[in-house]
């Protein structure tokens, strides 16, 4: 009874949070203004391109909880898959005893890389000189065991990272000697992410890694709004660029860095209506879509039926990163009327090369655009929070406003 005590307050608890967001999107739907930043915000050009503040930035990637794949991805006893990370080859596998396990994907005698790929294998052959090791990342086989009969296999096993399996993702710190604590980490929207369910989602890729010239900020800056939408995404997502609702959003932040945004799925007249309603017949999951960058480099958004997922990571220089992408479902066949899950991903796959010839224009723009800042407007609140929490955890003090310029 205590157990259901708590499940029902948990449950109340959650619907009330929820509630407060959707009053959130209701008032912004009535007035037809969105929540604003008190003033506008000047980035300067050269924060996207010098290297001793992309050190820094890196390092946050290496110590920090990374959500390398969905669950679903390797479903089953010793599926398996391969994926790059800030310059690191990772295998990611599934043990006989359905435990997820992150190894850098070095063998232990000349550091070729045992795997490649994804698929479903209980042992990993380097294709160098035929080390072998299991799904546990133990070395269980060599060629001439005889000759190397003084090598203790139990010590030589691929290098083990620290991994957690938490809302249907692997997570993973990729400095091996680092605690994991994906809840701690995640903080204040452990629950909410928790709530979106997605251990019970199978993902469609739209891009395994995509290659991008662009600063990794640049791209986080591309998901945090949705000004560019009509223009960018025209003919994707058959928005009129007239629009006058893109901006119609509430925003949040949360430590590290954590950037919430959402909006209501409704019109002005649909606004109006809610609010003359008793809260008690709203419906949050229905009436509300919310996008997540969870730091350093993660997007989790609200998509129809399903979540949008993706992993952003930079590259080896500050005019380079790689970015994951694709959809998850919880179910293989789409309600009626709606696009099939792989349908899904794949609009996504080309929303993203859509995006990306515009970052990659904003990446040179950063480079040789001759003036010193970038201005982001008081209705790009998404913005300004994620760059003022990025910069309290590097200590950039850089970052100006309207009334300092």
């Amino acid at each position: 009874m205590a157990t259901l005590a708590r499940m029902a307050e948990g449950a109340r608890v959650e619907r009330d949070a929820a509630l407060r967001l959707m009053r959130r999107a209701v008032d912004v739907g009535v007035h037809e203004f969105p929540e604003i930043a008190p003033d506008t915000l000047a980035v300067p050009l050269d924060y996207f391109t010098d290297p001793a503040w992309f050190a820094r930035e890196r390092a946050i990637f290496e110590q920090s909880p990374i959500a390398l794949i969905a669950s679903s991805e390797i479903a089953g006893p010793h599926d398996f898959l391969v994926r790059s990370a800030v310059g690191r080859s990772l295998l990611i596998t599934r043990d006989d005893d359905g435990r997820a396990h992150v190894f850098l994907n070095y063998c232990r005698h000349r550091a070729a890389q045992p795997a490649s790929g994804c698929g479903n294998a209980k042992r990993f052959t380097c294709p160098y000189h035929a080390w072998v090791y299991d799904s546990t990342g133990a070395l269980v086989g060599m060629p001439l065991r005889d000759r190397n009969d003084c090598i203790p296999f139990d010590e030589y096993g691929l290098v083990e990272l620290p991994s957690e399996e938490r809302h249907g993702f692997v997570w993973a710190v990729l400095e091996r000697d680092r605690p994991i604590d994906v809840a701690a980490h995640l903080g204040a929207l452990d629950a909410e992410i928790g709530e979106l369910g997605c251990e019970r989602m199978r993902y469609y890729p739209s891009h395994e890694e995509a290659r991008i010239e662009a600063n990794w900020k640049i791209c986080t800056e591309g998901v945090l709004e949705g000004l560019h939408v009509p223009y960018v995404h025209a003919k994707t997502f058959n928005l009129n660029p007239q629009a006058a609702n893109v901006d119609l959003a509430y925003y949040d932040a949360f430590e590290p860095f954590h950037v919430r945004y959402g909006m209501g799925l409704f019109d002005h007249a649909g606004a109006v209506r809610l609010d003359q309603a008793p809260q008690s017949t709203w419906q949050p999951d229905e009436a509300i879509g919310n996008v997540w960058i969870l730091s350093p480099g993660m997007l989790l958004a609200n998509e129809l039926y399903g979540v949008l997922y993706a992993t952003l990571t930079p590259g080896e220089h500050p005019g380079v990163s790689y970015f994951r992408y694709g959809w998850l479902s919880p179910v293989a066949e789409p309600p009626a009327g709606l696009p099939t899950p792989s349908e899904l991903a794949d609009r996504a796959r080309r929303a993203v090369l859509e995006d990306i010839v515009v970052w990659e224009g904003c990446a040179r723009g950063m480079a040789y655009g001759q003036h010193e800042h970038e201005l982001i407007g008081r209705n790009e609140r998404g913005v300004q929070l994620f760059h003022e929490g990025l910069a309290r955890q590097t200590g950039y003090a850089g970052l100006r406003y309207g009334k300092d310029l």
